[in-house]
């Protein structure tokens, strides 16, 4: 069974027991990305972008609850040229992802968690554009994208929430390339219940 078989029927499985629990608090979040490609020694974060989606929170205690997301984000990063062309100056690669991240949260003060988990990725759409403007097709990108993150997260008197999170990728995003995905989200979220 391959990872992406095995990430839905995990996340079909929480998910439905989730719901089947009276402690659950369902809600919808959007915010702004600020992400770029790291190599292991360096990350820059020089790309705008949007998060949106859901948001599911089963308290397993008063400092403890788990968090499930189904979230469409959109983030990228500069690709830099070789250096052995004078006209190879890289390109922005612009990729769109619908990400579940599952985050376990920690409420070290009432109402303030600290969150930490996993996400699984799965890109739906690419673009590229060169330095010059011009837009070009990309090659040999990965459909699947797995990374840790974590972050802080607040929740107000009347069910809005603010969270931040830093995303840091596990997985090369193109073949014969040792870029991943880094990434800031800053969101605004809202509980129905």
């Amino acid at each position: 069974m391959n990872i992406k078989k095995l990430t839905l029927i995990l996340f079909v499985l929480i998910s439905t027991n989730l719901i089947a629990q009276n402690e659950i608090k369902f809600g919808a979040k959007a915010g702004t990305n600020f992400s770029g490609f790291h190599t292991g020694k360096s990350a820059g974060t020089n790309i705008i972008g949007i998060n949106i989606g859901g948001m599911a929170e089963y308290e397993l205690s008063d400092s403890f609850s788990i968090q499930a997301e189904l979230l469409y984000n959109s983030r990228g990063g500069k690709v830099l040229g070789d250096g052995t062309n004078p006209n190879d100056f890289g390109f922005d690669a612009k990729l769109s992802y619908l990400d579940i991240p599952i985050q376990g949260k920690f409420y070290f003060i009432k109402k303030m968690s600290f969150d930490f988990g996993t996400q699984f990725g799965f890109l739906i759409n690419e673009k590229a554009e060169l330095h010059s403007g011009e837009e070009v097709e990309l090659i040999g990108t990965k459909s699947f994208d797995f990374s840790i993150n974590g972050g802080i997260s607040y929740r107000f008197e009347n069910n809005l929430t603010i969270q931040t999170r830093y995303n840091f990728g596990l997985t090369e995003i193109f073949e014969n390339e040792r870029y991943k995905n880094s990434m800031i989200s800053l969101s605004l979220g809202y509980y129905f219940n």
